[in-house]
Parts: C-alpha cells; sequence; structure tokens
C-alpha cells in the first residue's frame, strides 16, 4: 500500500461566524443583535456593506436580521444564500441604509460570499424606536441562538 501525502484536502476547521444585523434602538430590529450575543456571535450595526469585511476569510457564516413582511411575529425563516438571492419580499423593509440583501448581491458580483451563507429573518411586530423586543420576537431569539449555539 502506498500513502500519498497529502492525498486529500484538508477540512475547513475554521468555525462558524455567527453575525446579527439591526438597531438596537428600534424595537424587534435588534432580533439579529440579540441572537448573536447570545450565540456568541458578533453585532453588526449600520450599513450592510461593512457586511463583506465582517465576514471575509469565513467559510460558514449565519447572518440574523429582522424582517418585517406581514408574517407572524417570531416566525422564522431560513435561507441558502449562496444558492441564489433573497426573496425579495424578505428584507424589504430595513432600518440599514445599504440593507442585508443588497449586500450579498454586491458580494456575489465582488466574489466575495463565504462558501456557506446561512440568512435567518426573524419577523419582528414593532419597530418603534425605544421599544424592547416584543414577546414573539423574544422567544424566537431564544429558539434561534440555541440552535446555532448547539
Amino acid at each position: 500500500m502506498h500513502l500519498v501525502r497529502d492525498a486529500l484536502p484538508a477540512p475547513d476547521r475554521r468555525p462558524r461566524l455567527v453575525v446579527g444585523v439591526g438597531n438596537r434602538w428600534r424595537g424587534d430590529d435588534a432580533a439579529g443583535l440579540a441572537v448573536a450575543e447570545a450565540a456568541g456571535g458578533v453585532a453588526h450595526e449600520g450599513d450592510g456593506t461593512g457586511l463583506l469585511d465582517r465576514w471575509a476569510g469565513a467559510g460558514d457564516v449565519v447572518v440574523v436580521d429582522a424582517a418585517a413582511v406581514g408574517g407572524s411575529p417570531g416566525a422564522i425563516r431560513r435561507f441558502d444564500a449562496v444558492a441564489g438571492p433573497l426573496p425579495a419580499h424578505t428584507m424589504s423593509s430595513s432600518t440599514h441604509h445599504f440593507g442585508l440583501a443588497e449586500a450579498i448581491e454586491l458580494a456575489r458580483e465582488l466574489g466575495r460570499l463565504p462558501d456557506r451563507l446561512e440568512v435567518y429573518a426573524i419577523e419582528g411586530a414593532d419597530f418603534s424606536a425605544g421599544a424592547p423586543l416584543s414577546p414573539a420576537v423574544a422567544r424566537a431569539v431564544g429558539q434561534l441562538a440555541g440552535r446555532l449555539r448547539g
């Protein structure tokens, strides 16, 4: 039997990066930030273009953001952003200047998407300034954070 050195590629040992997107001062828009904090990830407040630098070099990325598409508050939707663009209606309401969907498409055009990019959208109920997370969204934050930690 002949063994060949480095015959198989080394497995990707980079840890999963969890990024929460949102605005902590706008009620349920803080859902992504709360998930990232609870799951040991990083918070990203501000323009979506900064996400490209945030996930640079990461092979497995999860981004969590709030959504306002008229679904049940606290509903969690998952999307494989490498497979294709986010559905247009999903992240259409954003308090960010350059939103998540636009940042992902910019990264796709520039060849800067990570190998894996999962996006979780948590349906919000109250995006008013100074409001806390609504009860349904707070429950969803706990559920999703638990899934991402485990």
